[in-house]
């Protein structure tokens, strides 16, 4: 490979990273992500009548390992009660962040949480028996208006969450509708054994940046579906796990291979699930370049369960690969509004909001994101938007180049190397990605960057062409990258683009 004269590579190097910075008016959106005027901040809206948060069962057993029980029940409480299209029903994101306030005044969490509703309660585990507490409390009068003491064997648990979903449903709505009831009452399984193995697995796979959680979550499913092999529930979840999984740890191939095979196997079972449908588009849209199909599959889980977030943080991967960059916007400001502590719709989000220039917006975010999530996460992102304003300085001291295998910012920090001088720590940077290829899994994409940051045209050109090989799901957003200017300009580029069905 021919070295770059040394002059060129320096003026290619700064207008890359001017590049990197989109120019946007003042005004063009407002903080809040509203367009212009901007006016004094709305006072908060009254929750819906209908609006129900589902907080999380205390567990109370002796064993802590019982855990995953309380935490599975009440997110399967949370999704039943949101297959219920006239309940407003807070996602387990939201709750999470007053996991541990249950005993606060109902009407603070209520306005915490714009719920008008509060369903909390606990799970005890006593050898064979389980005992279940819940009520549900309008939060602005502190009035308890439904609950009960459930008390099973441990192998009877099958049906818990849906007679509590229906009870709390009743409470809230007054009468629950037939199709209502066919919904809440349809049971996952029918064996106790494979239903504790997919809760364990929900809890395994809410660890977006551990590897080890979400390959023991696959094999909880795998376990479950060995016990249940028409579970269609298991098998989105296993889906879910498998699409965590690539991109930041397996090959796109592989993980997103792995994600079609069990949301197809779950949809067969159940053409119902919600999750499954989202988890199809996002496998299709990176295997198959095809963002209208994804967009189209992304569609159904959406109207299937529209308070998802999944589904609509998909829908906006594809929008914004065909350049909608405003609806993009949307989808993916009401996927984060769904699922805010979900690292990945933050990462989505302020990610998209960057590379559209909504930088005003993006900054906005960050205090937002410091309060809900830990410093690992949270770092990368404040640094990416600290980088895109300019701040190059402190950008490289909160980036990190190994973040979910390299494929969000790890190019963005090269950039800021290179924007403070030092050259020589951007090249062994490259070097470390490079070498991180070996023993595992690496994103071709954040090298495509890296080497266009450097000048080095010709190789960011071939690590674009194996990020399109691979499958990385960040291809399908080439055209929009800024930091990918160079290589569109590049005439090899055009036989890459043709690839992408859109």
């Amino acid at each position: 490979m021919p070295h770059a004269n040394p002059m060129r590579t320096l003026r290619t190097v700064l207008l890359c990273a001017c590049a990197a910075v989109p120019a946007v008016p003042a005004a063009a959106q407002c903080p809040d992500g509203t367009p212009p005027p901007c006016g004094r901040p709305a006072r908060a809206a009254a929750p819906s009548p209908n609006s129900v948060a589902v907080l999380y069962l205390t567990n109370l057993s002796r064993d802590t390992a019982d855990a995953f029980l309380a935490d599975g029940l009440t997110e399967e409480i949370i999704i039943r009660l949101g297959q219920v299209p006239r309940l407003d029903v807070k996602s387990r994101f939201e709750v999470e962040r007053v996991r541990h306030q249950a005993a606060q005044d109902p009407a603070v969490l209520g306005r915490t949480l714009r719920a008008a509703y509060l369903v909390t309660g606990s799970v005890q585990r006593a050898g064979d028996r389980v005992r279940l507490r819940y009520e549900v409390i309008r939060a602005a009068t502190r009035a308890r208006v439904a609950g009960n003491v459930i008390d099973r064997a441990s192998g009877d648990l099958l049906t818990v969450e849906s007679d509590i979903a229906g009870a709390v449903a009743t409470a809230i709505t007054g009468q629950v509708l037939p199709d209502e009831r066919t919904r809440l009452s349809r049971p996952l399984t029918s064996d106790a054994v494979a239903y504790e193995q997919y809760l364990r697995g929900l809890q395994a796979a809410h660890n977006f940046g551990d590897e080890a959680a979400l390959r023991s979550a696959v094999a909880y499913f795998n376990r479950a579906i060995a016990r249940d092999s028409g579970f269609a529930a298991a098998f989105a979840g296993k889906a879910m796990a498998w699409s965590m999984l690539a991109d930041g740890y397996v090959t796109p191939r592989e993980g997103y291979g792995q994600t079609r095979v069990a949301a197809n196997e779950a949809l067969a079972r159940d053409s119902s699930q919600a999750l499954a449908w989202a988890m199809l588009s996002n496998a299709v849209a990176a295997l198959d370049l095809d963002s209208r199909e994804g967009a189209r599959l992304a569609l159904r889980g959406i109207a299937l369960d529209p308070h998802g977030g999944w589904s609509r943080m998909f829908l906006s991967g594809v929008l914004w690969a065909e350049g909608k960059a405003d609806s993009a916007i949307g989808e993916a400001r009401r996927a984060w509004q769904s699922d805010s502590l979900f690292v990945i719709m933050s990462v989505w989000y302020v990610n998209l909001l960057v590379q559209a220039g909504r930088l005003d917006t993006a900054a906005a975010m960050v205090p937002r994101i410091r309060a809900i999530l830990p410093p690992e996460d949270a770092d990368p992102l404040e640094g990416l938007v600290r980088a895109a304003r300019g701040d190059w300085r402190s950008a490289a001291r909160l980036l990190n180049w190994r973040y979910y295998g390299g494929a969000f910012h790890a190019g963005m920090y090269v950039r800021a190397l290179l924007a403070q001088g030092d050259t020589v720590a951007a090249r062994a940077t490259v070097d470390s990605m490079l070498s991180a290829r070996t023993p595992g899994y690496y994103n071709p994409m954040a090298l495509a960057r890296a080497y266009t940051a450097l000048g080095d045209i010709d190789r960011g050109i071939e690590w674009l062409g194996r990020a399109f090989e691979e499958r990385t799901a960040p291809v399908l957003w080439v055209r929009q990258d800024p930091e990918l200017a160079l290589l569109r300009a590049d005439p090899r580029y055009a036989a890459l683009d043709r690839q992408l069905r859109f």
